[in-house]
C-alpha cells in the first residue's frame, strides 16, 4: 500500500474497503493476496474509525450550549 489512508477522504476510504471486500469474496484470490488485501482494509476500518469518533467528538462540542451537553441518540440505518 504505497498511500496512507489518513490521506484520502473518509469517501474514498469507504469505497477502497468496499473493493477490498468484493475481491476478498472472490473464490480466485489466494492465500498471500487475501492476506494483503486483509490487512490493507484492516487499516482502513482503522482509519475510518479514528475519523468517525473525531467527527463525533466535534458535533457534541458544537451541541454544548450554555455548559450543559446535549445528548441525542442518533440512529443509524444499517446498524
Amino acid at each position: 500500500m504505497n498511500e496512507k489512508p489518513k490521506d484520502e477522504r473518509f469517501e474514498d476510504q469507504l469505497a477502497r474497503l468496499e473493493d477490498i471486500v468484493a475481491r476478498l469474496e472472490d473464490e480466485e484470490v489466494g492465500l498471500e493476496e487475501s492476506l494483503d488485501l486483509f490487512e490493507q482494509g484492516m487499516s482502513l476500518v482503522r482509519s475510518c474509525r479514528s475519523r468517525l469518533e473525531q467527527v463525533e467528538q466535534r458535533v457534541a462540542k458544537l451541541m454544548e450550549s450554555d455548559d450543559e451537553m446535549i445528548t441525542e441518540t442518533l440512529e443509524v440505518d444499517g446498524a
